[in-house]
């Protein structure tokens, strides 16, 4: 009888853990986006102001787990200027994008949480710019996810 109750405590003790696992991992995996873009040395005339990370059903609740990591910038120089620079810099494996601020709601469109536009609604500033990459669910941490089956 004993053994027996060792044995359903080790399986809930295997499922709980396998679950958070699951959503540490993927967190993991969105913080070490925004990690590798901050990481990146800004371009002259150019700063930082905030980064921001996001796992889940990002865009739409029909589609899998997506993982969002991003840095806001406020920049003197032109965006195609800025966008080859983040491009050439981007670590192995990251394939990012810049896109202008002001732009970012008709490039992600209604769906995106206004937080990964960094609060930003309808207007904008000027001279800001998202660099951002952006990645799908991968297996095997994504099945152990629940947020990937909501």
């Amino acid at each position: 009888m004993k053994v027996i109750k060792i044995f359903f405590v080790l399986i809930i003790f295997a499922i709980v853990g396998g679950l958070v696992a699951g959503y540490v991992v993927d967190e993991l995996i969105s913080k070490n986006i925004e990690s590798a873009l901050n990481d990146i040395t800004a371009p002259a005339n150019t700063t930082v102001d905030s980064s921001i990370s996001k796992t889940g059903k990002i865009t739409n609740q029909d589609g899998g787990l997506q993982f969002y990591g991003a840095i806001l910038l406020q920049s003197n120089e032109k965006l195609g200027t800025l966008r080859s620079y983040y491009k050439s810099h981007a670590p192995q494996g990251i394939d990012l994008e810049v896109i202008n601020l002001a732009d970012s709601k008709k490039i992600f469109g209604e769906n995106m949480p206004s937080e990964l536009r960094f609060g930003y609604h309808d207007k904008s500033p000027e001279n800001y710019y998202i660099v951002y990459a952006w990645g799908e669910a991968q297996l095997p941490y994504t099945m152990l996810d629940f947020r990937s089956y909501t």
